[in-house]
């Protein structure tokens, strides 16, 4: 999930500046998104090291 999250990130970037800063908003929700998601993945990885 976090790969498809990146590599939707990564298509926005790639837009032209003024496509892209009608998206603004979603490019802020998308960073947010895949912080929490990294997040995620590290307490878990950490719950599977400890089984």
């Amino acid at each position: 999930m976090l790969y498809i999250i990146e590599k939707a990130l990564n298509e926005i970037e790639a837009m032209p500046r003024d496509k892209r800063e009608d998206l603004a908003h979603l490019d802020t929700e998308i960073n947010e998104a895949v912080e929490k998601l990294k997040i995620l993945k590290a307490k878990l990885e950490a719950a599977g090291e400890k089984k």
